[in-house]
């Protein structure tokens, strides 16, 4: 399981989206000792939060400790300011040292909407217009496709048609980028759109990236403490990150976490880092339509105060420009911001990931009221948008007056598994070998050899078995009519005596030649597998369709514009595969 679940999708948006592996509750379990409540906590002496704030600590207590995250850093804002900043658990495990004030976390994607404010701001002056073709402002880029340019707008809607995580700099005069649609047909986050918007800050300002989101996002709010760009000189002052220390298997709850690499990051998709009390400023921005407080002096005067953009500005920000599910919720995008009416009230809400970071940020326009939350782990898809969405009602639920809201549930128990009986039986591939699966009660189990391993869930009809001989695939199920008739495993497949399907599939036997695992060094990467399963070419059992002259596409949309090709093969096998202009080589492990 490539675990590159963060700024650069490339493997889990369109490769692991058949894996189904990005479910906030199974994550790993670190020791981590009694964590305290708050290891330090900055609030406004508003007596009527006093309830909420002890309820919110004593469930991130039990959030952190059952998931596995070693610290958090957490926001909590009003249309006043910064109402409550507080952090949890440890910076740094190895050396026991929590999580401060001053303890920068990166923030990852929610930077985007830095990069959109921004380029609103230079809307406002008459330098940028979102209906252009992007190429007015970076004549250098080169995009093969046949369809209609794509504009500054459907760059920051991620409705350009581009991929997810090519990187920008392997594109050149001979490997243009290429689109998979045409412009604002649909939506397919983008993170190289938002590194060409970066770049197009830059054309503008004629200034680095860094100079420009300082110049006009964080001093104008005075978030002296955060950094536009991740690099080498912050590390002292960066949290210590952790990933899951196998990157190419599915990573169950309890799995093992090491500390992540250290990455620099300088693109516009996602660079920024920072601290509770400096995001409570930028929440609070958010909530109050784009004014700020304060008398900063590079703050703009507007008709109305002092503004980071106008009111036109962050109607256009805001506005939703296509429907887009923000992680399974009714949501439209905007401009680097999902957002969504519910029961009346507005919502901005963004995440972020990176190789050791998650975040979550909700903002509640209409309430008045907003929530920040950052742990210092990458937990195979997880995203602290609980945590942010509970301290919003416990919030809410305090300025009307309302009873608390009861906790979420936090602590899983991956191995009751209610429907499985579905999944009882007996399971044959085509060469004999059986699968043997037994229900009890709310448990389901597999026999391997002289064992019985409980299987635990990684979703709907996909599970982790615990076991050598399976772990580097999940074990998935497939319907007809509702009940369940087929196994697969990794490029294995089985079948019951409800199978009612073809058993024998024909596909070009040279693609038995792209079989095998590869991988890419970065962290931002890791690695996959490619199998033919059902006479289907797969990368982990998302289906590759042929496209001709041997580039496949990656994603079972038609419009996706994720690309696979593979080298020349060598001795029955191709040693290299390039996915969305991104170099893998074969490597010796299964």
């Amino acid at each position: 399981m490539t675990q590159r679940i963060s700024r650069r999708k490339i493997l889990s948006a369109a490769i692991k989206a058949g894996a189904g592996l990005a479910i906030w509750n199974l994550a790993p379990s670190l020791t981590v000792g009694l964590l305290p409540r708050s290891a330090s906590a900055s609030t406004k002496d508003d007596k009527r939060f006093h309830a909420a704030f002890a309820r919110l600590d004593e469930f991130i207590a039990a959030h952190l400790r059952d998931m596995g995250a070693p610290g958090m850093t957490l926001a909590l804002a009003t249309r006043e300011g910064l109402l409550r900043a507080s952090t949890y658990g440890f910076a740094d495990q190895k050396a026991g040292a929590k999580v401060q004030p001053n303890t920068l976390f990166e923030i990852g994607s929610i930077s985007k909407s830095f990069v959109a404010l921004a380029l609103m701001q230079m809307r406002e002056e008459g330098r940028f217009d979102p209906s252009q073709p992007i190429t007015t402002y970076l004549p250098w880029l080169k995009i093969d496709s046949k369809y209609a340019p794509i504009t500054g707008h459907h760059l920051l809607s991620h409705t350009a048609g581009l991929p997810d995580g090519v990187v920008l700099e392997l594109i050149g005069p001979d490997q243009p980028l290429w689109t998979g649609f045409a412009p604002g047909e649909h939506f397919a986050y983008s993170n190289v759109g938002y590194d060409l918007l970066g770049h197009v800050l830059e054309a503008i300002d004629r200034q680095p990236l860094a100079a420009v989101l300082r110049r006009r996002v964080l001093d104008p709010l005075g978030m002296s403490s955060s950094e536009p760009v991740i690099a080498n000189t912050i590390r002292p002052r960066m949290a210590v990150g952790y990933a899951p220390m196998f990157d190419d298997r599915p990573f169950p709850l309890r799995g093992t976490l090491a500390e992540a690499p250290w990455v620099e990051v300088g693109e516009g998709a996602g660079s920024v880092s920072s601290t509770a009390t400096d995001m409570g400023t930028y929440l609070t921005m958010l909530i109050n339509r784009g004014a700020v407080r304060g008398t900063s002096p590079t703050v703009r005067e507007g008709s109305k105060g002092n503004r980071l953009i106008n009111e036109d500005s962050f109607e256009l920000f805001t506005a939703p420009a296509i429907k887009a599910p923000f992680w399974g919720e009714d949501a439209s995008y905007g401009y680097g911001l999902w957002t969504s009416e519910t029961e009346g009230r507005t919502i901005l809400r963004h995440t972020g990931g990176m190789v050791a970071f998650s975040s979550a940020m909700h903002v509640d326009v209409t309430s008045g009221i907003a929530a920040f939350a950052s742990v210092n782990a990458n937990l195979a898809g997880y995203r602290p948008n609980v945590v942010a969405k509970y301290a919003l009602d416990l919030l809410r639920t305090t300025i009307d007056g309302k009873t608390l809201p009861t906790a979420p549930k936090t602590n899983t128990i991956p191995d009751q598994i209610s429907n499985a009986a579905d999944f009882a039986g007996t399971f044959t591939s085509t060469d004999g070998t059986k699968l043997g699966l037994a229900a009890d009660g709310n448990k389901l189990f597999l026999a391997i050899r002289n064992q019985r391993v409980a299987l635990e869930s990684a979703g709907p009809n996909r599970f982790f078995v615990k076991h050598p001989d399976f772990e580097l695939f999940l074990l998935e199920f497939g319907r007809d009519h509702n009940a369940v008739v087929e196994a697969f495993h990794g490029p294995r497949w089985f079948t019951n005596d409800r199978y009612a399907g073809l058993r024998t599939f024909q596909y070009p036997k040279e693609w038995d030649a792209f079989a095998g695992h590869y991988r890419n060094d970065s962290p931002w990467f890791g690695s996959t597998r490619i199998f033919v399963r059902k006479g289907t070419l797969t990368a982990e059992g998302t289906p590759l369709t042929p496209l001709g002259g041997g580039v496949f596409r990656a994603g079972a949309e038609e419009w996706s514009p994720e690309r696979i090709s593979f080298s020349p093969v060598v001795n029955g096998r191709a040693p290299r595969m390039k996915f969305s202009g991104v170099e893998f080589y074969r490597t010796f492990t299964p």
